[in-house]
């Protein structure tokens, strides 16, 4: 049996993080976006050939972290996270609007319980947006929410061509 001390103890935690002390258990103000609401590009897509050069950082902080985004064959990937985890390119969805392009693409780490869920816009030649990053853990899930913005890459590497 719990003796009273315990119980105590699981109440005190239990409120903690309902009042917002421990770490984010819900998705951050950002939506998760929907993906039924846009076009698969199949094999091909209107970003295909594109590489970005970027900026990533936690929302509302400073965007500190260097990444390249590639788009090529129906897939994107963010060479920075499939360094991290080895994240795979995925397939992207896209939806025209007056904005730009929108896309969204969702990858998982196949080493833990992660998954990025990546919405962006694509204008010109900038792209900007964010990835909202969770990880489940088996006492709770983390969701962190980080922004992106970057310039196209007039001269891709030669790994972005068919990665």
């Amino acid at each position: 049996m719990f003796s009273r001390l315990a119980v105590i103890a699981v109440i005190l935690v239990g409120s903690a993080f309902l009042l917002g002390y421990g770490p984010n258990l819900a998705a951050s103000k950002t939506d998760i976006p929907r993906i039924e609401n846009m076009e698969s590009v199949g094999n091909t897509g209107p970003l295909d050939g594109m590489e970005f050069v970027s900026k990533l950082g936690p929302e509302g902080k400073p965007k500190d972290v260097d990444d390249r985004f590639v788009f090529s064959d129906g897939t994107f990937v963010s060479k920075e996270c499939e360094l991290r985890c080895s994240y795979p390119a995925r397939a992207y969805y896209i939806k025209e609007t007056n904005t730009g392009t929108e896309f969204v693409s969702n990858t998982k780490c196949p080493h833990k319980d992660a998954e990025i869920t990546w919405h962006g816009t694509v204008k010109g030649t900038q792209i900007s947006g964010t990835a909202i990053w969770t990880i489940k853990r088996w006492y709770w899930t983390v969701t962190n929410t980080f922004e992106f913005e970057g310039q196209l890459n007039e001269k891709p590497s030669i790994s972005a061509v068919g990665s």
